[in-house]
């Protein structure tokens, strides 16, 4: 059974991107979100059943990427891949709390990101 993968980024050509590299290798997309409200709707219409959320740092309106990931782990077990170009040491200390799979830096290139999900897939 493919990867389940949610796409919590607030630039859309980039989530775009991201699904059509995604359905690609064979992983199941369950959507989009652009902000924590709709990650968390998202998660919620799909009853958790998501392997993964690849997850921006910062989201639209203002909301926060490692706090998006936070509320996913406690509440759905979801661990996120953090795809950012705000990727510094004090950020990427807050994001440990939630135990992410990884963090890719913005631009990324293909073989990161497949790589990084590869460690889950297994």
């Amino acid at each position: 059974m493919p990867l389940r993968v949610m796409i919590v980024e607030d630039e859309m050509l980039l989530a775009l991107d991201l699904e059509d590299m995604l359905v690609d290798a064979g992983y199941t997309v369950v959507g989009q979100a652009s902000d924590m409200p709709q990650a968390i709707a998202l998660a919620e219409t799909v009853g958790g059943s998501v392997d993964v959320a690849i997850m921006d740092v910062n989201l639209a309106r203002g909301t926060n990427g490692i706090e998006t990931a936070g509320a996913l782990r406690q509440r759905w077990n979801i661990p996120s891949l953090f795809v950012s170009g705000n990727l510094d040491e004090r950020t990427r200390a807050a994001a440990q709390e939630w135990q992410p799979i990884g963090f890719v830096g913005k631009p990324y290139s293909e073989r990161e990101v497949l790589s990084s999900l590869m460690q889950i897939a297994t």
